[in-house]
């Protein structure tokens, strides 16, 4: 496992006392905290304006149901690191993890079955279709496919190419981070030293398409940074992100990637994890130390986005169910809500 997440415990205590001599009264009981500062969670599902799935550390899954006010925990069966979470339609969803593990549920989320990978690799990324066909994608190379919903997974590990002997073993199974197909036949992984993989033909075969960034103040493949994200809306425009802060483009289906100029400030030096671009053409990024950036639909230029708060946690998962409703959750059981496409940023209550 090359990537390893920040660990934070906190303990609370409480403490009860009884009258001596006096009637007895009864205590009344502590409300149950369902988020604390010991949680991390990685992703965030937003169903309707309403209804969020988060998945994150330990087999935590929260839900809610009235836009974050309140929070039910979902049973996992599980103490696995959860990574990403994807439904298909508000019934149907799934959940990948560590060692290999895929959960699935058919009810909304109030109950999960465990699907037999075959694998033991950590998953990090998925990407459903429809009800039966989907892909994730995890260390060591490892891509997953299903075409019946997950009753069963095949393997696949995907080789490198353009390398020269010396990188072949330095690159050797990169970590895939991510995944997307936007149909039946187009589909992204991205992954370590910046590999970007194109599918044409819904997963059948793969070619690279990083060597575009080369000559952009790249001068190496293995200088190309690391990849956490790709997020497509069409077959012709894209996103990546990763380490250094850097967010990539196209819009020509991958046949040329650009990194986004980041006229900022003071530059981002952190990785980021999530670039997310919503219906309204803007795009949202989040990542380490607390980073959120977005261009506005329309601008050419990227900004900090100011949350209301100080954050001093990474942020790991961004989603919007529409142009003004969306979420971010991250570290220190962060979980952030606007209804006003960004303008104002609200922490849920736990």
């Amino acid at each position: 496992m090359r990537c390893r997440w920040p660990v934070q415990v906190l303990l609370a205590m409480a403490a009860a006392a009884g009258a001596g001599c006096h009637a007895a009264v009864e205590d009344v009981p502590l409300a149950e905290h369902k988020i604390s500062m010991a949680d991390k969670f990685y992703d965030v599902e937003a169903l309707t304006t309403e209804r969020a799935i988060v998945v994150g550390y330990g087999g935590k899954i929260l839900a809610t149901e009235n836009g974050g006010r309140s929070w039910t925990i979902l049973p996992s069966g599980t103490d696995r690191g959860l990574y990403s979470v994807q439904f298909v339609d508000e019934d149907t969803g799934w959940i990948s993890g560590q060692d290999g593990l895929m959960l699935h549920t058919t009810d909304g989320g109030k109950s999960w079955q465990r699907q037999d990978t075959g694998t033991l690799v950590y998953l990090f990324g998925l990407s459903f279709l429809d009800r039966q066909r989907g892909f994730a994608v995890g260390d060591r190379a490892t891509m997953l496919e299903t075409s019946d919903g997950g009753q069963n997974w095949a393997i696949r590990k995907l080789t490198q190419t353009g390398l020269t002997a010396e990188q072949e073993i330095t690159a050797q199974d990169p970590v895939l981070y991510d995944v997307q197909f936007i149909d039946a036949q187009y589909g992204w992984l991205v992954g370590e030293f910046g590999k970007i993989y194109h599918s044409r033909d819904g997963g059948a075969t793969f070619t690279e398409q990083q060597e575009s960034l080369l000559g952009h103040g790249v001068f190496d493949v293995l200088d190309i940074p690391t990849f956490f994200a790709v997020h497509f809306i069409n077959r012709r425009e894209g996103y990546v992100a990763g380490l250094d802060g850097k967010i990539a483009r196209t819009v020509d289906g991958g046949a040329t990637w650009r990194f986004e100029p980041m006229q900022l400030e003071f530059p981002i030096v952190d990785p980021l994890f999530r670039a997310y671009p919503v219906g309204d053409g803007s795009v949202w990024a989040v990542g380490a130390a607390g980073e959120v950036v977005r261009r506005l639909a329309g601008a050419s230029e990227w900004q900090r986005a100011q949350l209301g708060m100080e954050v001093a946690t990474w942020l790991r998962g961004v989603d919007f169910v529409t142009p003004d409703n969306g979420w971010i959750v991250g570290g220190y059981g962060l979980i952030l809500h606007t209804q006003d496409g960004g303008q104002t940023w609200l922490p849920a209550l736990g």
